[in-house]
């Protein structure tokens, strides 16, 4: 994994608390900001549940299940012409 160096700027009391912790001021960013990633990716979702509903659709299953029919008609009607 690549690593990118970049400054930031913390209250020292903070900054003193994830010291005394021990486990290296790095590896405590990487997990926090894993964390929020996480988080906010888990409010994305929660956020398109509303669109979701709007196209009207019971559940996750159902929505596949009508992609994958689309498509293979989709792919069914390019076969039905020649190649020109």
């Amino acid at each position: 994994m690549a690593v990118v160096k970049k400054t930031i700027s913390i209250p020292k009391e903070l900054y003193e608390q994830l010291v005394s912790e021990g486990e290296g001021l790095s590896k405590i960013v990487r997990q926090a900001l894993e964390e929020y990633i996480k988080k906010r990716k888990r409010e994305r979702a929660i956020s398109l549940w509303g669109k979701l509903k709007d196209w009207k659709i019971e559940d996750g299953m159902a929505f596949v299940d009508r992609v994958r029919k689309e498509q293979l008609k989709a792919q069914e009607e390019r076969e039905e012409w020649p190649d020109t």
